[in-house]
């Protein structure tokens, strides 16, 4: 972050701008230790100096002195770190004399030395004196794109084109978090703008109404990604004159309490703002007192300081403002009357600053009487409040700006014979008549001047409309290319909903026409399962149930054993379709129970979801044949057995007559 106590004042030494050779410059950097001068200075070097130690301001007498035009000098500033201030100490549009201008706040220095002059820009600025030049609008621009070149492509280019817009939509939405974060705790707006690539975002945009050293997110390049931020410029310089944006010195008094009383006073008794809140913390008051100056005296209308209060003191290292006893209603109602008041609280707060104005009326008025030209009266006062002699404190605002003057030359008398007097009389008439001449010619040439400005202005508002309307079409042309991506993407969603929604009906359709199948008796409703498993039998029979007399079908005939079939005996199945190869364990598992099992082969089946039904044909032709081959298979089965038996009292009658 820039520093408040380190200035750099510049002023051109050598060369211009414009010129072929790089002018060299004189810089004097102003900080609470003393002045430090450096001589004859490249420009590539004053930037260096000022990422070493960051100042709060460059101070120039002329901002031209460092750049020829508008777009050097941005391109400048885009260098520089963010919260570094660029202050033209002569004023705005209309420049004022550096001399006239040191004068009126007590400073002298020697016009014909750059170092001299470097200097009072710096002091004049440490006292807000000047413009600040504003080239860029509150706003910040981040940018963030692929930082190479996808190539020509090859075998892998579709793998690598996934890559970097993979970490680009990455990047992008990381940002998008820290803004978004921003807009919930700091209420900053932003828009964005987002371009869609193959597997990921080719570049994102971003918007944000704040400036760019309010912004936490730094400019980058790593890997595959880059960042860019940078200030949103203006379409002219504009300048803002420094005593609008210096924060005033207040009196402020606090009621705290269930609602919270404050109320704000300038030293000359002003008021700068009353307020009342319900349940507001101590971060809530110390912010809304920051918001409007630097708080000098934190007084209350009781005595003693109550600890609420005294914190918010503490955090602003402000002087306690207590009465000598607590002041009664009628004195807090004659203090607030004339400011005017909306409760009770904002009367007691307003009251205790009122208070503290009166207190030190005198006091104020004698500083700023014995307070010298060019020094703020408040900033004295400030120093005096907290322990100063005003002696001291008007040596300590000014010990530091120590610019010399060059002394005057004494002429010394010179006794002249009258032939040389007359001579010199003569010389004085003709130069007088010269003189007189010259004033009559620098009137003609005011004269055009004072027309050629006017004709000057007329030019440059022309100018401005001209630049106000190509800016109007140029962000008119920005707004309809986002509204036209925000449409593409909208008419992409679209499509694929309306897919969606095809999809969805075709299977509503299947599942009316199988539901009507069921109805009317045509076919055998069939409860689809996934797998053959116990898993699925057991979700299957929690949530649809399985019932006496059910056919079950399942897509997955593997991983099934006598295990799942018992359970499908005692469930009381049917009848059981099968997808696939089933163990042959439990084709065994089936066949001992006796319970008919297909493979979908021989028992076509439509379905939709876990719903299906099979023609009524098909399957009992199927189930009659599976009855055959049952029978078929028991008679054999049963003539084993006889076998068996015969051949066993054979081989037992051999071994009785042996």
């Amino acid at each position: 972050m820039p520093s408040d106590k380190v200035i750099f004042g510049i002023d051109i030494a050598k060369g211009s701008p414009g010129a072929k050779q790089p002018p060299r410059y004189a810089v004097a950097i102003h900080t609470d230790s003393g002045i430090e001068h450096h001589r004859m200075v490249s420009l590539h070097k004053i930037i260096r100096m000022v990422w070493q130690q960051r100042p709060h301001t460059l101070a120039l007498d002329n901002i031209h002195e460092l750049t020829p035009g508008r777009h050097d000098l941005i391109a400048l500033m885009r260098k520089l770190p963010p919260g570094t201030r660029l202050v033209q100490v002569t004023g705005g549009e209309h420049l004022k004399s550096l001399t006239s201008l040191a004068r009126s706040h007590g400073l002298s220095f020697d016009r014909l030395d750059p170092n001299q002059e470097a200097q009072v820009c710096a002091e004049l600025a440490s006292m807000d004196v000047g413009a600040q030049v504003l080239l860029f609008e509150e706003k910040t621009l981040i940018k963030v794109s692929r930082a190479r070149s996808l190539g020509r492509g090859g075998w892998s280019q579709n793998r690598y084109r996934r890559k970097v817009h993979g970490h680009v939509r990455q990047k992008t939405r990381e940002i998008e978090d820290i803004l978004h974060t921003l807009n919930t705790e700091q209420g900053v707006d932003y828009s964005s703008s987002i371009v869609k690539g193959f597997g990921g975002y080719v570049r994102g945009e971003f918007l944000v109404d704040a400036p760019r050293s309010q912004i936490p997110i730094k400019q980058t390049k790593l890997g595959d990604v880059q960042v860019r931020v940078q200030d949103v410029e203006r379409d002219a310089i504009l300048f803002r004159d420094l005593k609008e944006q210096k924060r005033k010195i207040l009196i402020v008094g606090i009621d705290p309490g269930t609602t919270t009383g404050i109320g704000m006073l300038d030293l000359e008794g002003n008021l700068v703002k009353s307020h009342s809140g319900r349940g507001m913390s101590v971060s809530d008051v110390i912010e809304m007192i920051a918001r409007y100056g630097k708080p000098m005296i934190i007084a209350t209308d009781v005595n003693p300081l109550p600890g609420t209060v005294e914190k918010i003191r503490r955090s602003f290292n402000a002087l306690p403002g207590e009465p000598d006893e607590s002041l009664s209603s009628e004195h807090k109602i004659n203090l607030a009357r004339p400011y005017g008041y909306n409760n009770d609280h904002e009367r007691d707060a307003i009251a205790a600053s009122a208070h503290m104005i009166r207190q030190y009326k005198n006091k104020f008025e004698e500083i700023r009487k014995r307070t010298p030209p060019g020094i703020d009266a408040e900033e004295v006062i400030a120093v005096v409040m907290k322990g100063d002699t005003i002696d001291s404190a008007v040596a300590r605002l000014t010990g530091k700006r120590d610019v010399v003057s060059k002394p005057d030359q004494e002429d010394t008398p010179i006794e002249e014979p009258d032939e040389v007097i007359t001579d010199l009389t003569r010389t004085i008439k003709r130069q007088q008549g010269t003189i007189d001449s010259l004033r009559t010619y620098l009137e003609e040439l005011k004269s055009e001047i004072y027309v050629k400005s006017h004709t000057i202005s007329a030019l440059k508002s022309k100018i401005k409309n001209i630049k106000s309307a190509n800016y109007a079409t140029l962000r008119k042309s920005k707004e309809m290319r986002i509204r036209n991506e925000k449409i593409r993407n909208m008419e992409h969603e679209l499509n694929q909903k309306d897919l969606q929604i095809e999809e969805l009906t075709r299977q509503m359709e299947d599942l009316k026409r199988v539901r009507n199948l069921e109805i009317s008796g045509r076919a055998i409703p069939v409860k689809v399962l996934s797998a053959f498993t116990r898993e699925v039998i057991v979700h299957v029979k929690e949530q649809y149930g399985i019932n006496t007399g059910d056919v079950l079908f399942f897509k997955d005939a593997s991983g099934g054993g006598p295990a799942t079939v018992d359970m499908l005996s005692q469930a009381g199945v049917r009848a059981v379709i099968f997808r696939g190869e089933m163990a042959h364990i439990a084709q065994e598992a089936f066949l001992k129970i006796d319970l008919p099992f297909f493979n979908v082969r021989s028992i076509p089946i439509n379905y939709v979801d876990d719903m299906g039904v099979v023609d009524p044909e098909d399957f009992n032709h199927a189930l009659e044949r599976f009855k055959e081959e049952s029978e078929l298979r028991k008679t054999k089965e049963k003539e084993k057995l006889l076998n068996n038996l015969v051949e066993e009292y054979k081989s037992e009658r051999r071994r009785g007559i042996e």
